[in-house]
Order: C-alpha cells, then structure tokens, then sequence
C-alpha cells in the first residue's frame, strides 16, 4: 500500500514539474507586454489549472490501462488492446488538454495572445506529454507480458511435473496387483522359498515407493531394482526366463525415469509364451553413450491382447521430461526398444 502511494505521489511530482517546466518555456517564449483576459488574469490560478490539467491526462490514461488490464489481456488481445489502449490516450487529450485550453482560446478573443514560438513550445509539451503516457502504456505492457510469460511458463513446468506423477502413478498399481498374483503364485508353488521371495518383494516395493519421490533414476539403481524383480518371476518359472545385462559402468551412471525397466520386461513376460519349451530371453545392452536396447525374443501369446497402454506411458513420461529417442520395433523374432538415458 505505501508503495503504491510512493508510486502516485512520485508520478504526480513528476509530471508537475514537468508542467511549470513547459510553462516557464512558454513564458519565456511569448512577448513581456502580453495581457491575458478573463481566467488567465489570475496568474496562481492559471498555473494551478495548468498543472492539474497535465496530472489529469496523465493519471486518467494510468487508470484506464489497469482497469482496461482487468477486461482485456495484452497476451490474448495485442491488437485490440494497442487500439483501445492508444485510442484512449488521444481522445482523453480532448477534455483535459485541448478543451480547456480551447476555451480559454475564445475567451482571449479568438487569439491565444501568444506569439508562433509559444505556441509551438506548448504544442510540444503536449505531443511529448502524450509520448510520456504512450511510454508509461509501453512499460505496462511490458511488464504484463514478463509475467505472463513467467505464468505460463511457471504452469506448463507445473503441468508437467502433475502430469508425470499422474503417468508414473499409473504404473504402480498394476504392479501392485501383478505382484500379488505373483506372490500367491509362488507360496502355492514352493512355500519353502516363500520367505525369501517375500524379502525380495518387500525389496522391489520399497523401490516402487521410493521412486515416487523422483522423476528420474540412475541406470544402476533401476538394474538392482531389476535383479529383485526378474528373481520373483524365476522362482516362479525358473530356467524358462533367461535374462542378461551388457552395460558399462559409465553408462549405469546415466539417469532414466523409475520403472521404465520394469514395465518392459513385465510387458515381455506377460505378452509372450513362458516356459521350459519356450525360454523367453531378456537383454539389456547399451548401444553407444546415451541410449539402452532392451529385448526379447518373441512367441507370443494369441489370446492376450495388446493395448500397448505400457509403451505410450513410457513415451509419454519421455516426452514429459524433453527427451527424444524412445522408440520400438517388432519383427518376426524379436521385439527391441531403445531408450534414451539422460545424463545427470
């Protein structure tokens, strides 16, 4: 509140100085023997009106350019606003700067007892009054625009951070419920391995609830997450499920979203024939510096159908973080995809 009452009383200062400044021109300029009639006879009068005038022109068009903020956006509107927002700056010339001193024209006679000099100085001081205004227009569309630039900015990082923890809640529970089936799966099994299955389990869910917390992961972290979850599916189909890992320990250092692993490897088991007849192979290999080859063999299952919900989510989550690169193939044999790391 004292700021912006700091604000008005120094724009008021300002532009009265501003104003006996242009008075004292015109002053200097016209001849010393020039009498004025009627209004302009009161010298204290005439300088106080002149003053007013001027710090009416220019606080009605700073009044009008925050209420006219409120109705139309600079950012929706340019052109509109720029049209009302400078035709309003002409026409409020008219009742405070030459209506007056049109008056005041027909009281002195039809003459404005000034002499060409004069009058071209006061001509002047209005033109440039106006360009005061026009820039005071200018600094607030500026200062409009910043914000509004910053606002959306400041929104779309917000979105995107919403967004991906809507995507990245989405995997956890279906690996939720798939881990229960594997559970009691595997207590029908062999209950002799239910305990350590079940510290196994305990291990990969603690994961899960931590990688919440974080958009992104290093390799080698999501890898130790991933020796815990393929060893809950081999105690379950033991040496059906062939898995390898050919990475260099620069590359493991590189970052990826949480999970991403564990949704393709889980679409791989789910998706395809699984057993001593059929080992289905999983490899993890890099391929150059920054991206990751996970594939497996295909035999696939008829009657499961594919929604490919898994894949998009991961593109998705990728392009959330600004990252090209994720893609997939399928051939007759195998199915490939290659994602992008991220450095730290």
């Amino acid at each position: 509140m004292i700021k912006k009452i700091g604000e008005i009383v120094l724009r008021i200062v300002l532009v009265s100085l501003y104003a006996i400044l242009t008075l004292m021109l015109v002053g200097f300029a016209r001849h010393t023997d020039t009498e004025f009639h009627s209004i302009a006879t009161n010298r204290g009068l005439f300088i106080f009106l002149y003053i007013l005038l001027f710090n009416l022109n220019t606080e009605g068009n700073f009044y009008f350019s925050k209420y006219i903020n409120t109705k139309i956006s600079w950012s929706k509107n340019l052109k509109k606003r720029l049209i009302i927002q400078l035709g309003f700056l002409f026409v409020w010339t008219i009742p405070t700067i030459v209506f007056p001193f049109g008056i005041w024209y027909i009281i002195n006679g039809m003459s404005f007892a000034y002499p060409p000099a004069s009058v071209f100085i006061f001509i002047s001081a209005v033109v440039f009054l106006l360009v005061f205004n026009a820039v005071s227009i200018a600094v607030n569309f500026f200062k409009k625009s910043q914000k509004h630039l910053l606002d959306v900015e400041h929104y779309k990082q917000e979105k995107l951070k919403a967004d991906y923890r809507v995507l990245q809640n989405q995997v956890n529970p279906h690996f939720l419920f798939n881990s229960l089936n594997v559970l009691i799966s595997e207590i029908k099994h062999d209950p002799n391995t239910a305990v350590d299955f079940t510290r196994r389990l305990s291990k990969v869910y603690r994961y899960v609830l931590q990688s919440k917390n974080h958009d992104l992961i290093s390799l080698s972290k999501e890898l130790e997450f991933i020796n815990s979850f393929i060893y809950l599916h081999k105690v379950r189909i033991g040496n059906a499920l062939d898995y390898s890992v050919n990475i260099s320990e620069d590359v493991k250092q590189l970052m990826l979203p949480p999970l991403t692993l564990q949704i393709l490897i889980e679409n791989a088991i789910k998706h395809n024939v699984v057993n001593e007849e059929n080992v289905l192979s999983i490899s993890i290999t890099s391929k150059g510096e920054n991206n990751l080859i996970v594939k497996n063999n295909l035999q696939k299952i008829n009657s499961v159908e594919s929604t490919n919900t898994g894949l998009s989510n991961l593109k998705e989550r990728f392009n959330l973080l600004n990252t090209n690169g994720f893609s997939y193939r399928e051939t007759e044999i195998y199915f490939e995809v290659t994602i992008p790391l991220i450095g730290k």
